[in-house]
């Protein structure tokens, strides 16, 4: 029997997700490849997105509740609505275009998600934390840890992210903890926050995490978070070294206003934003499309810009962004206000 491909054998793409359907959402494969993209200024035309690849029934408006682990698999631990009758959360297959279920999810209403090596799925919201275990076959039943909650709420949480050797690390608004996912036991870890907002990447060629800070003052800048390896031992670490980039990675058109963003990891060095501005009627493209419950005198796009980055040379060792390219697409007319926004990791974008 052939071995079933992961990720990282295989050709890679830009999966977008959106509400357009009447009975719940579309999801987009988007190629990035060098001949598909446009060089950073050489034009700021939208073009459509293209066909639906796949579609999943499922309540409208929660974008949030997507999240992707395991390789080839978009993770949809939502409220299924219409779908109530389905036996857990939804697993989209995007190599095998097909469907399959994991356990039923318990959570709240703010999920965040830890996906650690291919079978473990971390969930923390307000008054749960739970693992998920994927089974070795798919006609076994999935696994579920009830675990202790954390030293800290989740509403105080500001950024995460997992590293090689499946460490979480995580951040409240003083402090920074360890998650130890063998033992499922949370260390505090320093008396220093990273500096960027949400799920950072942990990039090997950097040695470390890279995010995409949302503070008003720092908004659209990258923050990478130097840390070759976690450390061992209960004392408090000192603060490692944090890098900016000099320039901010969203959109410079004062037509076009920042609603969200969501940075995606493809490959070592290698990075891409997702962003979602809004412009107003008659002062850029004309052939934005209005979605249909999101409008109020504005059209939608998605900017897409991919990048290389690493660390600089000089004095200050910033952190360095060289062959960006963009591309622009228009919103689907159906898309709606809820999904647009909210406090999640929005844009739904997931390179697999």
């Amino acid at each position: 029997m052939t071995a079933q491909r992961t990720a990282k054998d295989r050709l890679q793409h830009l999966y977008l997700v959106f509400d357009d359907w009447h009975s719940g959402y579309s999801i987009r494969k988007v190629s990035l490849s060098r001949r598909s993209g446009k060089r950073v200024g050489s034009g700021e035309g939208a073009e459509p997105l293209p066909e639906v690849f796949m579609r999943i029934q499922a309540d409208r408006g929660y974008s949030r509740y997507f999240t992707s682990a395991f390789g080839t698999k978009i993770l949809a631990i939502m409220h299924l609505g219409i779908a109530d009758g389905f036996p857990g959360f939804l697993m989209i297959d995007v190599e095998e275009r097909c469907l399959v279920y994991g356990p039923k999810p318990n959570y709240n209403a703010y999920p965040i998600y830890f996906p650690v090596s291919d079978n473990k799925l971390f969930v923390l919201d307000i008054g749960t934390f739970h693992c998920y275990l994927m089974p070795k076959n798919s006609d076994e039943p999935w696994g579920r840890k009830h675990l202790p909650f954390p030293p800290f709420d989740r509403v105080n949480v500001s950024s995460y992210g997992v590293l090689p050797d499946g460490f979480v690390l995580l951040s409240t608004k003083r402090t920074t903890f360890i998650l130890d996912t063998k033992e499922y036991v949370w260390k505090p870890y320093g008396n220093w926050v990273v500096p960027f907002t949400g799920r950072g990447h942990y990039d090997t060629s950097l040695e470390g995490f890279v995010g995409l800070s949302k503070d008003p003052e720092t908004l659209g800048y990258l923050y990478c978070c130097t840390m070759a390896s976690i450390g061992t031992g209960d004392t408090l670490h000192p603060s490692p070294g944090f890098k900016c980039s000099k320039e901010k990675v969203f959109n410079k058109n004062p037509a076009e206003r920042h609603v969200s963003a969501n940075l995606l990891h493809m490959r070592p060095g290698k990075f891409c934003i997702v962003e979602c501005v809004s412009i107003e009627k008659g002062r850029a493209d004309q052939e934005l499309r209005e979605p249909g419950a999101a409008g109020g005198g504005c059209c939608y796009m998605y900017r897409v810009k991919t990048f290389s980055l690493g660390l600089g040379y000089d004095a200050k060792g910033d952190l360095k962004l060289k062959d960006s390219r963009v591309r622009c697409y228009s919103l689907p007319q159906e898309v709606t206000n809820d999904f647009l926004y909210h406090d999640g990791p929005a844009p739904a974008a997931f390179w697999l």
